[in-house]
């Protein structure tokens, strides 16, 4: 497993919730998965996902609509807080010209372990007439950094949701109608990257993510076991 992604799971940054009950719902009802040592929730990882951040910004969202970069709380591992701090003056330099909260220097970036949220989004996130776009996704891609350089894991991650259920088992699952409740950050539906009927599905959008967190294999794997549940779930 990735060390960055070891690092966050070991300051217990998943949510505190019964997720044993919730595999042995998934397996009673064949919607669990497995698939190089780890366990899928197939219903989530199978759901419709899109990035398209027009559609969740602050002043360009429907109401009630929520969006990971100006909504949830990221909470960064003292790894990568450090890295985020060295990197503040490439920082600055990027968003001074796009975003008015820089423009008077370095705001504040972080209450305690949590990124801050001026102006209700996140201090990183710049803001456009498409959307929204991550000054530390942005630096890592013009720099050659690899993805997590900057970039945090809960950023990284969304919605995929990352459980370590003890016992070397680790169940990879992901905001959703049915898991809403355990997830935290509010309901699925409120999140219109979730709200989609067709187009890729989550684990087919954020393979890459899949490939620099585990493995090529692994992404392949996953993404197989997805496949696999999706056509024998049409088949009735």
């Amino acid at each position: 497993m990735n060390a960055d992604l070891d690092e966050w799971l070991g300051m217990g940054s998943a949510a505190i919730a019964d997720w044993g009950g919730h595999v042995r719902r998934l397996a009673q009802r064949g919607n669990l998965g497995a698939a190089r040592g780890l366990l899928l929730d197939l219903p989530a990882l199978a759901q419709p996902h899109a990035c398209r951040s027009g559609t969740c910004a602050p002043g360009l969202r429907e109401p009630r609509r929520r969006s990971c970069c100006a909504d949830l709380d990221v909470e960064v591992t003292p790894g990568e807080a450090g890295r985020i701090t060295e990197a503040l003056p490439l920082v600055a330099a990027w968003m001074k010209p796009r975003d008015a909260r820089w423009q008077g220097g370095v705001p504040e970036t972080m209450d305690g372990a949590t990124l801050r949220r001026p102006g209700r989004r996140c201090v990183f996130a710049a803001s456009n007439a498409e959307g929204l776009t991550c000054s530390l996704h942005a630096i890592e891609d013009e720099t050659g950094r690899p993805r997590g350089a900057l970039k945090p894991m809960p950023c990284r991650l969304f919605p995929i949701v990352v459980v370590d259920l003890g016992d070397n088992h680790v169940l990879l699952t992901a905001l959703a109608r049915h898991t809403s409740a355990l997830a935290g950050g509010g309901g699925a539906a409120a999140f219109p990257c979730l709200r989609g009927e067709a187009g890729p599905t989550l684990v087919e959008s954020a393979a890459d993510t899949l490939v620099e967190l585990w493995s090529r294999a692994t992404a392949r794997a996953v993404v197989r076991a997805v496949e696999r549940w999706r056509a024998e779930t049409a088949k009735g």
